[in-house]
């Protein structure tokens, strides 16, 4: 029987080795300023080949081709192209975000394993595309929800949902606030950005990294949403028309949890009172957690600090994830349901400003 386990205990070893030494061909699809940070992370890793890179940008083409010179990899403007392929067994799509559900169904049903962006789609339609896709390919889709891959916020989450140091988790309070340019300063965005008909707002476009931290943390998902937002700055413009700069979202979750979200571009640097930034704090029966800081603030105790060094010092792990699950064959914890959520929970955030009432999740239409 000794034998028998010893045989089985190396062969397994083999077949995990192997795995490891198969070289991955990548292909990229947008080659943005996300897009080029991913090919840097794939670069990174080993036995991984960029077979091919993809923009309708000639200077962002050969940047590309610049930085994967390693490779030669071949140049496209037309993303079909890349799909149809044979030398390819996985994309990375960092497109603009009306473009991610389309291009990663294509890709889904080609049988390419992707990795696609955040948000999964601007639209209910959009994102049951992808889920369709996904549900009938051998491959799987990962989401860019950038959050999910940094072992700070892992061990935040764990903190909250294992170890359960806050006791029962009962509200949610989140922002991202930050101060306006100066006139005349402010930074440069690419035009379908501005553009609420193709990044889906800056709920979608931007907060949907944030509002998947409140999922993830109230193990749970909106069943109801009210909020209210405009364009404040440089003058007042309802919601709907161009991108907003400010809005507030209230969520009630499936599981009666509260969230309470804002994201302001009206910060003053030196408001300190409410403090600048992005943060989360979960308060429960025993006290609160703020897991962007990995602070527990016991409910009548002193606080503490539950993040080591070395959690503080690695960088996030996406593309690492991504093919480790490949090569092992099992599905990513940030899966196409996460990313459905999140696009989803954004999307009813959204429409409840937009409409001026209540949004539930029902009336989306989809079932993640």
């Amino acid at each position: 029987m000794s034998t028998r386990r010893s045989f089985i205990k190396a062969a397994s070893a083999a077949m995990a080795a192997q795995a490891q030494e198969r070289q991955i061909r990548v292909a990229q699809i947008g080659i943005g300023n996300r897009g080029t940070s991913l090919l840097k992370q794939v670069l990174a890793q080993q036995n991984v080949r960029v077979t091919a890179v993809c923009d309708i940008d000639p200077q962002k083409r050969d940047a590309a081709q610049s930085l994967a010179a390693r490779d030669n990899p071949k140049s496209y403007t037309e993303y079909r192209q890349v799909i149809e392929l044979e030398d390819i067994d996985a994309l990375v799509v960092a497109t603009p975000c009306d473009l991610h559900a389309e291009m990663a169904a294509a890709a889904l049903d080609a049988g390419k394993y992707v990795y696609c962006e955040k948000p999964l789609g601007i639209t209910p339609e959009q994102v049951d595309l992808a889920l369709k896709a996904a549900r009938k390919s051998k491959a799987f889709l990962q989401i860019g929800q950038q959050l999910r891959y940094y072992p700070t916020i892992r061990e935040s989450i764990r903190q909250i949902q294992e170890v359960k140091a806050a006791g029962a988790p009962f509200v949610i309070k989140a922002q991202r606030h930050s101060t306006p340019p100066q006139p005349g300063t402010e930074r440069a965005r690419p035009e379908w950005y501005e553009d609420v008909k193709r990044s889906g707002d800056l709920i979608v476009e931007n907060a949907v990294h944030n509002l998947d931290v409140c999922n993830w943390a109230a193990a749970s998902r909106p069943v109801s949403a009210y909020g209210h937002g405009k364009k404040y700055l440089p003058k007042t413009i309802p919601a709907g028309t161009v991108m907003m700069d400010g809005f507030s979202v209230e969520y009630i979750m499936e599981n009666d949890m509260h969230v309470d979200y804002s994201q302001l571009y009206l910060h003053p640097r030196q408001l300190k009172e409410l403090r600048n930034g992005q943060w989360y704090i979960v308060f429960g029966e025993k006290g609160s957690i703020e897991i962007n800081s990995g602070m527990l603030y016991p409910m009548y105790g002193e606080p503490s600090k539950f993040f080591t060094p070395e959690m503080e010092s690695t960088r996030e792990d996406a593309m690492a994830q991504f093919l480790k699950c490949i090569r092992e064959g099992c599905q990513p914890f940030a899966d196409v349901k996460v990313g459905a959520t999140a696009a989803l929970t954004a999307i009813m955030g959204r429409e409840a400003i937009y409409r001026r009432r209540m949004v539930t999740w029902k009336e989306l239409g989809l079932d993640v």
